[in-house]
């Protein structure tokens, strides 16, 4: 399996287009083409996609235009962003943790 058939395994369920799939390798040095062959290569996938995610959320949005339309699980995609940083022991940049500052003693 190359690397782009694994990002588009793991990232085609929650609807992200191969043009995001490879603008994530783009940007994170990754090379298409290039086998995945042990859980080095696998975490190193995961970490791109734990990279990028974020941002590419930020810009995502639902699209529906005559009977088409693209829909986007944005809770499952959090939901799966919050278990691969937990996997990675990485914090969760979509849902940190509340901190407590300045508490007073009254």
């Amino acid at each position: 399996m190359t690397n782009k058939e694994y990002l588009n395994t793991i990232l085609g369920k929650f609807g992200v287009s191969p043009d995001e799939i490879d603008l994530i390798m783009l940007e994170r040095g990754i090379v298409p083409t290039g086998e995945v062959t042990g859980q080095a290569d696998i975490i190193a996938l995961k970490r791109a996609i734990y990279y990028q995610l974020p941002q590419l959320l930020a810009g995502v949005q639902d699209i529906t235009e005559g009977g088409y339309s693209i829909k986007w699980n944005l809770d499952g995609i959090k939901i799966w962003y919050s278990a691969l940083a937990k996997e990675l022991g990485l914090p969760d940049d979509l849902f940190p943790k509340p901190t407590i500052t300045g508490a007073s003693p009254w």
